[in-house]
């Protein structure tokens, strides 16, 4: 069975204000096995704040977005998902004083 995302894989400019800038952000569901990769550019250094590490937030249908992963790097795959679930995602920057930034766009990934 394929899996695939159902919208078109593209390039999308995340703004997050706060502790970090512009981040590039992309997501697609792997073919094998289920899975689902995040992967973002790091924000540009602004003085005085450091980024440290991200928070990956996941939504299904009909729920409220929780948090999945805490990571320092700018990329993430989640193994925890189903096919024929369609999964929400944002993630937020943290800085070295543990504050977190607004979240980043939504990206919704569908796992045939």
């Amino acid at each position: 069975m394929k899996r695939a995302l159902r919208l078109p894989v593209a390039i999308l400019t995340v703004l997050l204000i706060g502790t970090v800038g512009v981040m590039l952000f992309r997501a697609k569901a792997n073919e094998k096995p289920h899975s689902v990769l995040l992967r973002w550019n790091p924000p540009a250094a602004k003085a005085g704040s450091t980024v440290t590490g991200y928070k990956i937030y996941r939504s299904l249908p009909g729920e409220g977005y929780r948090p999945i992963a805490s990571v320092t790097a700018p990329t993430y795959v989640d193994h925890e998902v189903t096919s024929g679930t369609t999964y929400t995602y944002f993630v937020t920057a943290e800085d070295a004083n543990g504050h977190e930034s607004a979240p980043s766009i939504y990206v919704t990934v569908t796992v045939d």
